[in-house]
């Protein structure tokens, strides 16, 4: 049994010694296999040096650096995506927790069947010592009495640095979840119910360690307005029963990307995003080409290509007479490096578990003077059961599309917002539809309006495209963006 140990750490160069020793002293003489992550967010004193010091004592401890500090959730979720283990384990550098409370917990998951283990402070068992200042225990009964009221009542405690999970739910926890601070975990635990995971918690010997990072007044605030946050984002079932579209979306898709002014309008962005590079006669590829019509306005451009996940999309590419297309995962595209000079991303990363993971593709696949054109669909505040018929695992905010484009090595050369004009309209119905509307999921596409209202939203949007390259829009549904090397 292969287990790995994720430990974020921000400026903890005085605090880790004596905890790394007791953890690496446990996972030596422990009959499990165990791995070390160590998740450096951005420290600015010696923690890098001091985990290094320890590698020569245990081969199996790895140390990944961030160049930034990215919060602590954005750490612990980074690790986790790391990891190699068959169950992952989450301890906090303070030391806190006992690396004991491991294998006194481990058979919730390896025998009991529960996914998830959660470590509490508020359970009581005689066995386990409790040391908990009084200003931590009552801000940490009203932070509960809230979580508990406005989010789920089967768990008292929410906090605590010592959590274990089954390998196999990381992906599709993480790949929804937005915080990055020390929300993210209620995010995940709500994620985890919604989603059918089982759920333990049970009482670990807990002690207090000086030194906290944590502004009990400043980061309790920000914790109160997390968990509205979470409520809002998630408040719409989760669609677990498919990962890709349906059959029926594809067909949607097939026969409304000639005519619908959503479909039609995009691609006359992105035909015109294209020409402005002024790139004669591109090699172009298609990330997600879905069914295809945009690929038959790009092959009169230049050489191009198309992939795609699913066999379905292929056949409807089929169908449209394009052979240059084949099936594949975004993550592993079959071409040499440096094939490209345009590649395409449309409302693809938002399918994806790991974007980073596919940024870094493309740029692999690009050529050094080549640009890639992206579109996804954004604010998270318009959720709705839209997203879910379209198998959407986020939608973005400005500075969350820039961090996953920097985190991959990208330059930006242009951002903007478009479908500004229909936001006035989309925003109240999605918003609306999440609180109020019963019905299955469904995209907004499935069907066209009627022809003289269509006609109409087609030229309101040629008109935006042109507008859109002079001014930086404050919104829209879709957010755009051109990179480079």
């Amino acid at each position: 049994m292969r287990i790995s140990i994720i430990i974020p750490a921000y400026n903890e160069s005085k605090r880790l010694p004596p905890f790394l020793d007791l953890l690496v002293a446990y996972c030596t003489k422990n009959k499990n296999k165990f791995e070390i992550i160590i998740v450096d967010d951005g420290s600015r004193d010696k923690t890098v040096e001091v985990v290094e010091s320890y590698k020569s004592k245990f081969k199996d401890l790895h140390i990944i650096r961030l160049e930034n500090n990215m919060g602590k959730g954005y750490a612990v979720k980074k690790g986790l995506w790391e990891s190699k283990g068959e169950i992952c384990v989450f301890l906090d550098a303070d030391g806190a927790v006992s690396p004991e409370e491991i294998g006194k917990n481990l058979h919730y998951i390896l025998e009991q069947g529960y996914d998830i283990f959660i470590g509490s402070r508020v359970l009581k068992d005689k066995t386990r010592r409790l040391e908990v200042k009084w200003y931590r225990k009552l801000i940490g009964i009203l932070f509960n009495f809230l979580v508990r009221t406005i989010l789920f009542r089967e768990i008292k405690d929410t906090q605590c640095g010592f959590k274990i999970f089954k390998k196999e739910i990381i992906e599709p926890l993480l790949s929804r979840s937005y915080l990055s601070g020390f929300g993210f975990d209620i995010e995940i635990l709500y994620l985890a119910y919604k989603m059918g995971y089982k759920v333990k918690e049970g009482p670990v010997s807990w002690r207090h360690i000086n030194g906290s990072k944590i502004n009990l007044f400043g980061d309790s605030l920000k914790m109160f307005f997390n968990i509205l946050q979470v409520r809002n984002w998630h408040c719409v079932p989760i669609n677990t029963s498919s990962k890709y579209l349906g059959p029926n979306e594809y067909r949607y898709m097939y026969e409304m990307e000639d005519y619908h002014w959503w479909f039609f309008s995009r691609r006359n962005l992105v035909l015109e995003l294209i020409k402005s590079l002024r790139i004669s006669s591109p090699t172009i590829l298609d990330v997600g080409c879905g069914t295809g019509r945009n690929l038959l306005e790009f092959v009169q451009i230049g050489k191009s290509f198309g992939i795609d996940i699913n066999e379905q999309a292929i056949e409807f590419c089929k169908k449209r007479g394009l052979d240059n297309v084949a099936q594949s995962p975004a993550e592993r595209i079959d071409f040499g490096a440096g094939t490209f000079d345009i590649i395409t991303c449309l409302d693809l990363l938002e399918h994806v578990a790991n974007p980073v993971e596919v940024l870094l593709e493309l740029k692999r696949l690009l050529k050094d003077d080549g640009k890639v054109i992206i579109t996804v669909p954004a604010f998270r505040i318009l959720w709705s059961q839209h997203d879910e018929a379209l198998c959407h695992l986020r939608r973005y905010e400005k500075y969350s599309l820039l961090n996953d484009l920097r985190v991959a090595g990208f330059k930006i050369k242009a951002i903007n917002y478009f479908f500004f004009l229909s936001f006035f309209v989309v925003a109240p119905i999605r918003i609306s539809r999440r609180f109020f509307s019963r019905s299955s999921y469904s995209s907004d596409t499935t069907t066209q309006p009627p022809n003289f209202l269509n006609e109409v939203l087609k030229l309101l949007f040629k008109f935006e495209i042109k507008i859109s390259s002079h001014f930086r829009l404050p919104f829209g549904t879709t957010l755009y963006t051109v990179v480079s090397k």
